[in-house]
């Protein structure tokens, strides 16, 4: 009985210890490739791992309010964090970087776009472009071509995607033309428009830290080393 014991006691102290739970990081989809690297240089440095779940800033919105366990909210517009009670958030609010959207082309036209007019090409029938209902590049997609006198007539060519993320699929795959990010149209290689800053609503990527787990990776995303990884994808500086 003695050596059964003993042998219970070493298994357990051999046993290896329980893995502590990720930080869980809601985040709009257009920062998906940024974060992924983020997030592995911040495991690797500070052994807290970190699990991401991306959306729409909108559907994740929806997620939180009904009580989703998320520890940090990284929308795409800090509005909204301001739909959120005060009492949900653990700090102040801080934007991080600022996004850029571009309108990108799919190879196989053969045009080469110099403005949001290329729009008007006959060759270009589908142009995708996220819910602006729930994303935040929808949105200033839509404000963009109504700023040029262009939503009336490429409405009818809309193809409406769940997020940015989405519409870039569809932008590289069925679609002709696609409102996308700008670290996403940069990876699929394809000729694109970059838009002036001017011609749309700004895309400021804010945090907001809903549970102290997330304090760490809340501060991480502040630091000069987190702010060159995203410059490398498009993101500026807010």
């Amino acid at each position: 009985m003695a050596a059964v014991r003993t042998l219970f006691l070493l298994a357990l102290l051999l046993a290896p210890a329980r893995a502590e739970a990720p930080v869980l990081v809601a985040a709009a989809s257009s920062l998906g490739p940024p974060l992924q690297e983020l997030v592995g240089r911040f495991s690797q440095t500070q052994g807290l791992p970190v699990k991401l779940v991306l959306a729409s800033s909108g559907k994740l919105l929806v997620q939180i309010q009904k009580g989703a366990p998320y520890d940090l909210y990284l929308p795409a517009d800090p509005a909204y964090l301001e739909r959120l009670p005060e009492e949900r958030l653990e700090a102040e609010t801080r934007p991080f970087a600022r996004g850029r959207l571009a309108l990108y082309l799919n190879p196989r036209l053969g045009l080469a776009p110099s403005g949001p007019g290329v729009l008007r090409d006959p060759r270009v029938r589908r142009v995708a472009v996220a819910n602006p209902g729930l994303a935040p590049y929808g949105r200033a997609a839509v404000a963009l071509m109504r700023r040029h006198g262009l939503y009336p007539e490429v409405e009818a060519k809309l193809v409406y995607a769940e997020n940015v993320a989405q519409a870039a699929r569809l932008a590289a795959f069925a679609a002709d033309a696609g409102w996308i990010d700008l670290g996403a149209a940069r990876r699929l290689g394809g000729p694109y428009w970059q838009a002036p800053t001017e011609d749309h609503p700004p895309l400021l990527y804010a945090a907001g830290l809903l549970r102290e787990r997330g304090r760490a990776f809340f501060a991480f995303l502040q630091g000069p080393e987190a702010r060159a990884v995203l410059a490398r994808y498009g993101l500026e500086a807010p």
